[in-house]
């Protein structure tokens, strides 16, 4: 009898501890659930403040962009990027030593090669030619959101959560920091007030290049930031696979089903001598790989797009106007061949 009394004490501490597991389980799930609701739907409130200067550009430069490209009815090349091009091609000059129609539809380099890719989707058609001069980060790219994108997402577009991939769109969501939500919810709550941007909209000409960049009105900050470049810590190793370069197959896969021609080129950088080193020659080498694998012609080689600092603007990537005429008219050397066999084919 004893045992038995013994046996239905000890079954009863079992199932009250199960409860009592089962319940704490329960509260944390709920607390969880609780949580997330409550930071979804106050990022959600949040969709459409304009609260920074850089993401306001993009998507000025992003309207100019498509409506330029809406506006061109025959083939085409577009040079997709972030700023280096934006900040390093003419279109312009191209468009006057080749007649062919060029949009220059490079924006900013810290959306990601995801979404670069995404929005250029829009701005292309069939027969048209894309160029890829891109930045050296994009090769190594991981794919997660940064600062630029989860600004730009939750300011600007919205949409994008819906079209891009789960996972993408949850570290959009949660990407957006507590200081980046209390500054929008003040900026709500008071009126609006004159965002400055680093950049002006009103200096992209009619073919989408960047006019501001010139090199006499440089000021001393700008001088001063070139001075303490440093070289690109990207440019180092072979990479055989990364997120990057997939997504970039990706894109060029998607180029090939529509009929759309794609060149590879190497984007506008300064000039370190550290680049001679085997270690930076077998980053590029790995480029050139990656594209002879795709079928991808890729113009010139890295070291014909490195400039002394004297050529640039603002950065590593931002030519000034100098360094602009230079470039492309290397650039367009190299890129007649293939505009006239597209030429002689039709």
């Amino acid at each position: 009898m004893h045992l038995k009394a013994n046996f239905y004490i000890l079954i009863s501490k079992q199932i009250f501890k199960q409860m009592t597991y089962l319940q704490y389980c329960k509260t944390i799930l709920f607390s969880l659930s609780l949580w997330c609701i409550i930071f979804v739907s106050i990022v959600l409130l949040q969709i459409g403040i304009p609260t920074s200067g850089q993401s306001l550009w993009i998507n000025e430069l992003y309207t100019i962009k498509s409506s330029i490209a809406k506006s061109i009815k025959t083939p085409k090349l577009v040079i997709v990027s972030g700023s280096s091009a934006l900040f390093g091609i003419s279109c312009e000059m191209i468009h006057k030593e080749t007649q062919v129609p060029c949009l220059n539809a490079a924006t900013h380099a810290g959306l990601g090669i995801k979404y670069i890719f995404h929005r250029a989707h829009s701005l292309v058609n069939p027969r048209d030619t894309v160029i890829l001069p891109l930045e050296y980060a994009h090769y190594k790219s991981n794919n997660i959101p940064g600062n630029v994108l989860v600004d730009y997402v939750i300011e600007h577009d919205p949409k994008y959560l819906i079209s891009a991939d789960l996972a993408h769109s949850i570290r959009i969501i949660t990407g957006i920091s507590f200081n980046k939500i209390a500054e929008k919810i003040t900026y709500k709550l008071k009126s609006p007030k004159v965002i400055k941007t680093p950049y002006q909209s009103k200096n992209i000409n009619e073919f989408g290049d960047e006019t501001g960049n010139l090199q006499s009105e440089r000021t001393e900050k700008q001088l001063e930031n070139l001075t303490e470049l440093k070289p690109d810590e990207n440019i180092a190793n072979y990479i055989k696979t990364s997120n990057g370069l997939q997504t970039i197959k990706n894109f060029i896969s998607w180029c090939n089903t529509n009929n759309i021609k794609v060149i590879a080129t190497w984007p506008n950088t300064v000039w370190f001598d550290v680049y001679k080193e085997q270690q930076q020659q077998d980053f590029f080498q790995s480029i050139k790989d990656f594209y002879e694998e795709l079928k991808v012609p890729i113009l010139g080689s890295p070291e014909n797009f490195m400039y002394d600092k004297s050529m640039f603007y603002d950065s590593r990537y931002h030519l000034n106007d100098v360094g602009v005429r230079l470039r492309n008219q290397q650039l367009i050397n190299l890129l007649e061949p293939f505009l006239n066999n597209n030429k002689s084919s039709k």
